[in-house]
């Protein structure tokens, strides 16, 4: 019985660790470009995504007023996905944004980018904004 326990535990254990996923620059860079980021912004994103997540897509961050950053693009969920927190701006449970699939993460990111830009997240506001961005030429 207990080793029929500690198997069940082992692969439950290895089902959620197949689920994240730490991209790298260029994985990320043609994923973007695949999903209709302009080639202009690419260098933008990577070094908003190194410095919001380190390219991992399981990343979380809790902030001071409570609200949590989810995935790979840090999505708050005070607005734009739905943990029975705040609005649900990108109609997605936060959940969905921390699996190794990034598609609604770059729907929901691109959705963000819309309304604020940029600016709207602090990794990119603080280390990336008018100074030396990642060089993504050796993706293409």
């Amino acid at each position: 019985m207990k080793f029929a326990f500690a198997v069940l535990i082992a692969i439950v254990v290895s089902c959620s660790v197949g689920e994240a996923k730490t991209f790298t620059k260029c994985e990320l860079i043609k994923a973007l470009y695949n999903r209709g980021i302009s080639k202009k912004l690419l260098p933008d994103w990577a070094c908003l995504v190194q410095w919001e997540s380190s390219y991992s897509t399981t990343a979380t961050h809790k902030n001071t007023d409570g609200s949590t950053d989810y995935g790979i693009f840090q999505i708050n969920n005070a607005y734009w996905c739905d943990s029975h927190y705040g609005s649900n701006l990108c109609n997605i449970p936060c959940q969905n944004l921390l699996t190794d699939d990034i598609s609604e993460d770059i729907k929901c990111a691109k959705m963000v980018y819309s309304h604020h830009g940029f600016n709207a997240w602090y990794g990119w506001v603080d280390h990336c904004r008018g100074k030396a961005l990642p060089d993504i030429r050796e993706c293409f």
